[in-house]
């Protein structure tokens, strides 16, 4: 086992060095290349490091996982198979198919391989540089330690989408002499690595003089030394709050560092700069194709369908996935539609018919596709492919406040949004419903108005589609709000399971593990009136028998 791990780490490593920045080396032949000849000279060696923010950024950006988790979230909704789709928006959900011959197998084997190229390149370059390489050109000054800060950021980064995605990973970094000792680890103890990485960096950054380049960082401007601090804490105060589980986890997270670093993030937006025909690499898939191409996807009821007040959308999530038909939105979100329900919304564009074969789930269709990111497909992805954004890190600001008790900061932010981009009338009571009677936005399931809670979550979900990788994926997975049974983390990818002479596991699907629950109103539990109790036991005997039908549906594997 321990030489087969060594023999599989290796050849993770090897590899991540050449695909790296691998077109900056001075490699003679790249099928067989000479690694020590390859980190020999300091161009080649910051060329390395700084080269591995890519493989973050295509994770970040590319449509793996992306789509996939946007679909598990229903923010997007599409029957198409293409970046495993179809699979993640299940109905009823299925688990993550984790078989190494399975054809979007991408789904987890992309962020897992492009996360170690990452960090087997930051670790090579900083082995170089222990072993006395300085970055310095004769006359010029010492770049020795800005790569190195630089490296550190790559490799927090990179650590933080192992511990967000999946259940367990290896650390791999300078610090470790022999990969061949490399153990896996929780996502707790990998999510504890990146966060030491993020404080090195905004400690190292704070000291300034010092300038990353624009190439590094998709083409978009420099950053200098205080702008790579606000960075540095705006993806800290991302993650820490994407990386829970469960609703537990969720409340548990430090709220108080998340509202301190997204204070003192970014007030400029952070995105990377697409211009066809160069040697250009920080565009975005998602934006391109599965955000707003017609055919490719639509906008899901479960991400609008609270704006509703015509009673459409009580009855397309009170139906079974058969039985949900496509209907048109009333609502006084003009967001969403411009006062009829077949208009087109500040955001949203009215479409009509999905293009979705209905024998692959009428649940699918939806009437409605985000119209924000028109121009990059009309620009054929040039220009701007925004990330991080103040208004991210605003709505988290807003999410910590509440829990933290200032609920009136909270409130704030979503009456700035749902007033001025929604033109829907303000919250006037913390603790009171939404306002609009009986057009209140958000509705609940049950027609009812939703809270200043549900109205913040709404806000962000509207304000933030499809910004960053499964933002609305994390979000609903920490707040409870997932489907029933739609798995809450990957599973190390299959094939290197199979390397690493491990059972191929998976997660999520009737009876399976790491499954979102049934969610249950709060109200509910809270109701002790004898007509609630009877509820709560024949609930209970439908839940026994739903898990004796679960255990059924579970395959042997042989």
């Amino acid at each position: 086992m321990t030489a087969m791990k060594k023999r599989i780490m290796l050849h993770i490593l090897a590899l991540a060095t050449l695909a790296t920045g691998c077109a900056d080396l001075n490699v003679v032949n790249q099928n067989d290349p000479d690694r020590d000849r390859a980190l020999a000279s300091a161009n080649d060696v910051e060329s390395l490091m700084s080269g591995a923010f890519q493989n973050w950024w295509s994770i970040a950006q590319y449509g793996y996982p992306s789509a996939a988790l946007s679909v598990a979230a229903d923010a997007h909704s599409s029957s198409w198979g293409n970046f495993g789709m179809r699979d993640s928006g299940w109905e009823p959900r299925k688990a993550h198919n984790n078989d190494p011959a399975y054809t979007y197998d991408e789904v987890n084997r992309i962020p897992w391989r492009d996360s170690y190229r990452a960090l087997a390149a930051v670790r090579d370059g900083k082995l170089a540089i222990e072993g006395g390489l300085r970055i310095q050109e004769e006359g010029g000054p010492d770049n020795t330690d800005r790569a190195v800060l630089f490296g550190t950021f790559v490799q927090a980064m990179a650590l933080s989408h192992l511990a967000i995605l999946f259940d367990r990973a290896f650390i791999i970094d300078e610090t470790v002499e022999d990969i061949a000792t490399a153990e896996l680890v929780d996502y707790g103890a990998i999510w504890a690595a990146a966060e030491s990485k993020f404080g090195e960096v905004i400690q190292g950054a704070a000291s300034g003089g010092f300038e990353i380049p624009s190439e590094w960082v998709g083409h978009n401007g420099s950053w200098s030394s205080s702008r790579f601090e606000e960075i540095a804490r705006s993806y800290r105060a991302r993650y820490r709050a994407q990386m829970p589980r469960t609703v537990a986890e969720r409340d548990a997270v430090d709220w108080n560092s998340v509202l301190q670093d997204a204070t003192a993030g970014i007030s400029q937006t952070y995105a990377g700069y697409y211009e066809r025909g160069g040697s250009f690499w920080a565009y975005s898939i998602m934006k391109y194709y599965v955000s707003n191409y017609p055919p490719w996807a639509r906008t899901d009821y479960r991400t609008i369908g609270p704006a509703d007040a015509s009673g459409g959308w009580e009855t397309w999530i009170a139906a079974g996935p058969n039985e949900k038909r496509p209907f048109a939105i009333d609502t006084d979100d003009r967001r969403i539609t411009d006062g009829t329900p077949t208009s087109d919304g500040s955001y949203l564009e009215y479409l009509g018919r999905s293009p979705f074969p209905a024998d692959r789930g009428v649940y699918h269709y939806s009437h409605y596709v985000d119209g924000r990111w028109h121009h990059i497909l009309a620009a054929n992805l040039e220009g701007e492919h925004p990330d991080m954004t103040p208004l991210e890190l605003e709505f988290l600001a807003a999410e910590a406040a509440f829990r933290t008790g200032d609920k009136e900061r909270a409130m704030a932010t979503v009456n700035k949004y749902r007033t001025q981009n929604g033109k829907l009338p303000p919250f006037t009571n913390v603790n009171g419903p939404a306002p609009g009677g009986d057009r209140c936005v958000p509705q609940m399931a049950d027609g009812s108005c939703g809270d200043l809670w549900e109205a913040l979550k709404y806000e962000k979900r509207i304000e933030l589609f499809s910004y960053a990788m499964g933002m609305e994926y994390f979000d609903d997975r920490g707040w409870g709000d997932l489907v029933r049974h739609t798995w809450l983390q990957l599973p190390i990818p299959g094939n290197e399971l199979l390397l690493l002479l491990m059972d191929i596991y998976t997660f999520g699907g009737p009876g399976g593990s790491s499954a979102a629950p049934q969610k249950i109103a709060q109200e509910f539990m809270d109701d002790v009136s004898p007509e609630a109790i009877r509820a709560k036991l024949a609930a209970l005997e439908a839940a026994r028998t739903q898990s004796a039908l679960d255990a059924l549906l579970v395959p042997v594997r042989r």
